[in-house]
């Protein structure tokens, strides 16, 4: 389990890191590119097959808690429809119009995640961030 919550934290950050830099300058290399669908097929089907890790956390109660596996399972469905319009664009399949925008929306929707988290971080004190965060950050949250 360990091994898994420390892949998905890895895949999670550099997830980030490979939407950044494919959105920077409106362009990105197919290099990234397919490190991207590789990543985001691998996380997806750790989810899938292995359920998800996230859990609300105690503090977080009523219409956020019911909403928190649900919200989790949309950024799924959002990082796999990305990845997988990237490959199909990759492959010839499909016009790059449809992987830039997935990219665009996967992006603004990371954006809503993270503010979520930061808030529950912040506001309800629950440790959200550090369960997300790889160790090295922890002593800093």
């Amino acid at each position: 389990m360990r091994m898994r919550r420390t892949l998905t934290i890895w895949l999670h950050w550099g997830s980030v890191f490979l939407i950044l830099m494919m959105i920077k300058g409106g362009t990105s290399a197919p290099a990234l590119r397919w490190i991207f669908t590789a990543a985001g097929a691998l996380w997806v089907g750790m989810a899938v097959f292995g359920g998800l890790l996230g859990r609300p956390g105690p503090k977080l109660t009523g219409l956020a808690r019911a909403a928190y596996p649900w919200m989790h399972r949309g950024m799924y469905a959002a990082l796999a429809v990305a990845a997988g319009l990237n490959l199909v664009a990759l492959l010839g399949l499909a016009p790059r119009d449809w992987a830039w925008t997935s990219l665009l929306v996967l992006l603004a929707a990371g954006m809503l995640h993270g503010i979520f988290h930061l808030w529950r971080h912040t506001t309800l004190y629950d440790g959200a961030l550090k369960m997300m965060a790889p160790r090295i950050l922890h002593k800093h949250l």
